[in-house]
């Protein structure tokens, strides 16, 4: 599974290398954050190597979310929800003899409680199996460890992530690996 913010893939020579580096990497799955494309434009997506895609287009040119499904994909994906203003997509996968539920997700920019108590609602209806989730969160647990440069750190940057592991008792892996290292993918 490959999980990448493309911010915005509408441009014809940034979707080609992006669905290129794709193919390189022999994506199964690959789940695109901030695709900004519209209902229509989700077929530009379409290569010879995809097998099925999901979306969720972006409202006004924010947002959007697809997940590409080569056709060597060695299990099944469904469709279980798709959010309205291009922010997630929960499927089912079956990998080989593996079942479990894929939330992706592109979260708001600034911290929306709403939001993340409708993800919790979301995930608490379909606990029959494991949830990974991926994705954009737009937001980090620790300020300091996960953001760089001069700047105040306001506090409701900080909830959202927490809130959602703690309510869905989830592992940040990456942090587990990690606990102290300063890393992050923008400031």
């Amino acid at each position: 599974i490959i999980s990448w913010n493309v911010g915005g893939i509408s441009c014809p020579i940034k979707h080609t290398k992006i669905l290129q580096a794709l193919r390189r990497h022999s994506a199964l799955l690959a789940c695109l954050q901030e695709t900004k494309l519209t209902d229509v434009e989700h077929a530009k997506l379409h290569t010879s190597w995809m097998g099925e895609d999901f979306y969720s287009s972006a409202q006004q040119k924010k947002g959007g979310i697809a997940v590409l499904v080569a056709k060597s994909f060695p299990g099944k994906v469904s469709l279980l929800k798709a959010d309205p203003h291009g922010r997630f997509l929960l499927l089912a996968v079956q990998l080989r003899e593996v079942f479990f539920h894929l939330l992706i997700i592109y979260a708001p920019n600034v911290y929306d409680h709403i939001f993340f108590q409708k993800l919790v609602s979301l995930c608490s209806a379909y606990v029959s199996q494991p949830l990974a989730i991926v994705g954009d969160f737009n937001l980090v647990s620790d300020a300091f460890l996960d953001r760089t440069g001069p700047g105040s750190h306001t506090n409701s940057e900080t909830k959202g992530v927490p809130y959602l592991m703690n309510a869905l008792d989830l592992i940040d892996t990456w942090r587990v690996l990690h606990p102290s290292e300063q890393d992050y993918t923008h400031t």
